[in-house]
């Protein structure tokens, strides 16, 4: 992988973070099937309440992608206890957690969308406040 290090030119820093950013979408796509399989398992078969199943099924995808993320997407740069960037991911993800599913209720509720379509905007939103979060505290350098 190229270096995104502060020392590294910034043409090649931007290309490492696009190559970052790729994987991060391939680990996102695995959280997003995991999510939308939980939620419709929950809301679509259980007959869970939306505002219960959407927190429920983000954290079951919180899980999963922490651990794929940490094996592949910033494998190169977590250092200290695993435990500590655990505990990072969790709560910067907690605030992809509110925008996800806020978004997504107020999709639903407001406008009428599916719900599983409106988790798809509410996940892609969140995506981008977890990526650059996670990018600069969790695996920082």
């Amino acid at each position: 992988m190229l270096s995104t290090e502060p020392g590294a030119r910034p043409g090649v820093r931007l290309l490492a973070l696009g190559q970052r950013f790729q994987k991060f979408i391939v680990v996102g796509l695995i959280g997003l099937a995991v999510n939308q399989v939980a939620l419709w398992g929950l809301v679509g078969q259980s007959e869970v309440g939306l505002a219960v199943a959407s927190p429920i099924a983000i954290l079951l995808s919180m899980v999963v992608t922490f651990l794929l993320n940490e094996a592949w997407t910033w494998h190169d740069r977590g250092r200290g206890r695993i435990g500590t960037r655990a505990l990072l991911y969790g709560t910067i993800n907690s605030g992809g957690l509110l925008i996800n599913a806020g978004l997504l209720l107020f999709l639903e509720r407001e406008f009428g969308v599916h719900y599983l379509i409106a988790n798809l905007v509410g996940a892609g939103v969140a995506a981008i406040w977890n990526f650059a979060l996670n990018h600069v505290i969790t695996w920082r350098s």
